[in-house]
């Protein structure tokens, strides 16, 4: 069974790392197709070490899934930072502890003379990489845990489901800093030359955990993201309760204003925010955001005078003069007559048969 369980979390883990990106080419989907690759990666090496003795043929390789299992939390904090809308400060020094002392165990196995399973699985420096690999995952577990604190009473339910996949992928950490521990204590008892049954139930618990608890992020993802596909739209899908820099908001200001030049959107009567915000591929609160902070305005004063723009080219334009003040309004993307017309006065100073009298006055003064 144990056999069938690491093929079947390797190929998994595979085919949804090619897949992520493929859904939608971003910044999170990249990290996220990653993690799933360290997984894949780590699961084959795992299986090939005990169960194809590649440990023996080529030993250097035992250091693999040591730098895998510190590699893997370190992706991990981060991707949960850049969907919670607050992207890590310090990504090169999260990076820089996996690196370096993958360094170290790469030069261990390389430089050690008769380096085998024997002189590293058990051995003081062994000891000291799981030390390091639990209590890394530690502190990347404390850290994330301390950051977060979904306190908002005010979040809509939906929104607040989506949180969970963030609370989620945080317990997935807890649970990989649980594995650390348990596979450390294992050496441990096997250091002291104890190998009767408790020595053989760890290493049985040792395997199934690996295997469960690291395949479960397969079905996390999948699950939510058939739920919510907005968290494989490639942004933020909620909003951390610690003020942070807006991402890619350029980005984010271009796509708006391709749907109101080219797409017209703002001329559809039947939109509101949350149409426009999943039009846009983002959360609603994150388009509040963009135009709070970047525009200054809330979502209606941004669609209405975008929508009182079109109602003075068509009172404006010859080509439109037998139109009611009725269609002008309905074609700007008003629902009613009377809306439209407080907005306009609003806006403009006149009413809206004010504005097409002097419009057309002026053009006919006006030199061809």
């Amino acid at each position: 069974m144990a056999i069938s369980l690491f093929i079947w979390g390797f190929i998994q883990s595979f085919i949804v790392g090619i897949l992520i990106p493929i859904t939608k080419r971003a910044k999170n989907n990249y990290i996220l197709s990653a993690i799933f690759f360290v997984t894949a990666l780590n699961i084959f090496f795992q299986y090939m070490l005990r169960y194809q003795d590649l440990k023996n043929s080529v030993p250097p390789l035992l250091v693999v899934p040591d730098i895998l299992d510190l590699m893997l939390p370190t992706l991990l904090i981060i991707y949960i930072n850049n969907i919670m809308g607050s992207p890590l400060n310090l990504k090169r020094i999260y990076l820089a502890v996996p690196v370096l002392w993958g360094i170290v165990l790469i030069g261990y196995a390389v430089f050690q003379k008769g380096f085998s399973m024997t002189t590293y699985l058990g051995t003081p420096f062994h000891q000291v990489s799981l030390t390091i690999i639990f209590l890394w995952k530690a502190f990347l577990f404390s850290r994330i845990f301390s950051l977060y604190h979904y306190k908002n009473p005010q979040l809509k339910q939906k929104q607040a489901s989506i949180l969970l996949y963030s609370k989620s992928l945080i317990v997935f950490l807890g649970v990989l800093t649980y594995i650390a521990i348990t596979i450390m204590l294992y050496f441990i008892i096997v250091r002291t030359g104890y190998e009767g049954k408790v020595a053989s139930f760890m290493l049985q618990m040792v395997e199934l955990n690996y295997l469960l608890f690291t395949c479960s992020i397969i079905f996390l993802t999948i699950f939510f993201s058939f739920k919510y596909p907005m968290i494989l739209s490639g942004m933020t899908v909620a909003k951390s309760t610690k003020d942070s820099p807006l991402p890619e908001e350029k980005k984010y200001l271009k796509d708006l204003n391709t749907l109101i030049e080219e797409k017209k959107i703002h001329l559809e009567t039947e939109l509101d925010e949350k149409m426009l915000a999943e039009t846009l591929g983002i959360p609603s609160y994150l388009l509040s955001r963009i135009l709070n902070d970047y525009l200054g305005k809330s979502f209606s004063e941004f669609i209405n005078e975008k929508r009182i723009e079109e109602a003075k080219r068509l009172l404006s334009s010859k080509e439109h003069n037998d139109l009611t003040i009725f269609a002008i309004a309905v074609d700007s993307g008003f629902r009613s007559e009377s809306v439209f017309y407080v907005n306009f006065k609003k806006m403009t100073g006149h009413t809206p048969k004010q504005y097409k009298k002097l419009s057309l006055k002026e053009n006919a003064n006006s030199p061809n």
